[in-house]
């Protein structure tokens, strides 16, 4: 330890570190241990152990034996040591201290973004870390989010206002930000983008979609050298590394400023601007508003809104406050949102099942049903038929779903769902999937292909690598424990999936519910086609497989010009 430096307080910055793992650390808190961490050794290296097991505990749990994972002790004693906890065997319970829980979840953009000081808008750490500006939260809010993903922390939730005049690194997908005037923003990643008032969006790099209906004109997006006005308009503000900045006006019009700076008076920022109307655009080289050339106005740069997708899903509850029956799901489909409730869904069952090696197939209650392959029909979300087989190249032919032993031909690894009736082709997700998740597995979902049933012109597989739902949105909720139901001899039929013994384990690890939306269109399918089945393998990209609990096809979408009516979610006995 540094001899200038007061000693720190270990069980202090412990409970920092607890808090920022599982998200309920505040703003003060936060800047206290950013301080900490950047400028005193000790602290750093309790944080780094902290993080070294969050590298090596999923390591360590594939090695362990499963049969006797019970009395496994998951965590080295040295570092158990180092963070003042003694090494767990919870013999019967299967469980691990908490704070190792909330280590596996944590990404590494968190790990990266605190260390390096990723919010470059917090106030600066000093001695006095209590004297620093309290920070504020804006008047906007965050109205919707696909695949988002930021650098240093997780997504926010829907309807969560940004914090004013602080730095948001989006790294992957799309947010939407209202403003209290009735301004929308949307914001495509990569982007560094800042609230900084009721109608002031400051962004530094990336591209924004601005709309600013009747009553919000005059809404302002700041890039690094210029400031557009809107005057009534939609247009696209694209800033690239360059700080190059292309505006394109969508409708309306729109004026773009010189913004003052140091070396400027300040009547510069309300010189004559540049007035750009409908399908004009111009690319600004500098700040300099005669540093401007006409580019193509293209309509494809403006973003309406944010892809279709599933939004969120609401679940029954156990006495414990953890999801278990799926109740309605919220979808965004042409544009439109819209709240599903179960019995409108059109229900699935499994057809066929071919395994590949693993140890589990079921997952679900302490007891199985008289049917196993109900599990993966009904409405729960830790219930399904898991570890799906797989292969590396999606399917171009039809599927084999049956069995001749003499010839070896097992059929083809995966399984085939068919419908309760026929499921139509229409804007946006026509399918939904949902995948049970353990901590250590992939944050995105497991990549999967799904293919027709049978093959006819125009239609192939598509793989999806993505979930619109994922182990980092809020919106995925932690599921009631589940029970992994292990076999000694790998399935290879529906019928070998009914009747092979299997024993039940308790999964004591945290699991979620995360989901995605499947567009038929993607598959081929035209518009207004029906569909009875489909096949689901696992790509094989890596070792873990697919775990779906709950598949069902939306029902026919209520064209757009119609009254969208929504009904109250339905409640079902547990």
């Amino acid at each position: 330890m540094n001899s200038d430096q007061a000693p720190i307080d270990n069980n202090a910055v412990r409970q920092q570190i607890d808090a920022l793992l599982d998200g309920t650390i505040d703003d003060e808190s936060f800047a206290q241990l950013d301080h900490l961490i950047a400028t005193n050794p000790d602290a750093r290296q309790l944080y780094l152990d902290y993080l070294q097991i969050h590298q090596e505990l999923p390591d360590l749990l594939r090695d362990a034996d499963t049969d006797h994972l019970d009395s496994v002790t998951c965590v080295p004693s040295h570092l158990c040591d180092d963070l003042g906890f003694s090494p767990q065997t919870t013999a019967g319970s299967g469980r691990m201290p908490a704070v190792l829980a909330a280590a596996i979840l944590v990404p590494i953009s968190l790990v990266v973004g605190i260390y390096v000081g990723a919010f470059t808008s917090m106030p600066a750490a000093t001695n006095d870390v209590a004297s620093a500006q309290a920070p504020v939260a804006s008047e906007a809010h965050f109205t919707s989010l696909a695949h988002a993903k930021f650098f240093g922390e997780l997504p926010p939730q829907i309807g969560a206002s940004p914090t004013l005049n602080r730095d948001y690194l989006l790294i992957q997908g799309m947010v939407e930000l209202g403003f209290p005037n009735g301004a929308t923003a949307v914001i495509q990643s990569p982007a560094s983008f800042r609230v900084e008032g009721n109608e002031l969006l400051a962004l530094d790099i990336g591209q924004c979609s601005v709309h600013a209906p009747p009553g919000a004109e005059g809404f302002k997006v700041e890039t690094p050298g210029l400031s557009i006005v809107d005057r009534g308009t939609r247009f696209s503000v694209n800033v690239s590394q360059a700080s190059e900045t292309d505006v394109q006006v969508l409708e309306g019009a729109a004026d773009v400023y010189q913004k003052a700076d140091s070396t400027r008076i300040q009547e510069s920022a309300s010189s004559s601007p540049l007035r750009l109307r409908e399908k004009q655009a111009m690319r600004f080289a500098t700040s300099k508003l005669e540093d401007s050339a006409a580019v193509p106005f293209d309509r494809n740069r403006y973003q309406y809104g944010l892809p279709d997708r599933v939004v969120s899903y609401q679940a029954t509850t156990s006495d414990t406050g953890l999801a278990r029956g799926l109740t309605s799901i919220t979808v965004q489909r042409d544009q439109q949102i819209e709240t599903i409730p179960i019995d409108r869904l059109i229900p699935s069952h499994v057809t066929w099942f071919h395994a590949l090696p693993n140890h589990g197939y079921l997952a679900g209650d302490a007891k199985l049903p008289n049917q196993r392959a109900t599990f993966a029909s009904d409405r729960f979300l830790h219930t399904g038929v898991i570890n799906i087989g797989g292969s590396r190249e999606p399917l171009t032919s039809d599927p084999v779903m049956t069995i001749d032993e003499d010839a070896e031909n097992f059929g083809t690894p995966g399984m085939a769902i068919q419908f309760d009736r026929p499921v139509h082709n229409g804007p946006g997700p026509d399918v939904v999937l949902f995948e049970l998740q353990l901590l250590m597995n992939p944050l995105e979902g497991d990549a999967f292909h799904v293919s027709p049933l049978k093959f006819e012109q125009g239609l192939h597989s598509h793989t999806i690598t993505g979930f619109d739902l994922t182990m980092e949105s809020p919106e995925a909720l932690v599921l009631d424990k589940v029970h992994l139901f292990k076999f000694k001899q790998v399935p290879r039929s529906l019928e070998q999936l009914e009747t092979l013994p299997c024993t039940s384990l308790f999964q004591g690890f945290r699991t979620q519910a995360i989901a995605v939306g499947i567009d038929l269109s993607d598959l081929g399918y035209p518009e207004g086609a029906t569909v009875d089945g489909l096949f689901l393998q696992d790509d094989l990209a890596d070792e873990y497989y697919l775990d779906p609990v709950f598949i069902a096809g939306l029902p026919e979408k209520i064209p757009r010009q119609a009254s969208l009516k929504k009904t109250a979610p339905v409640q079902i006995d547990d």
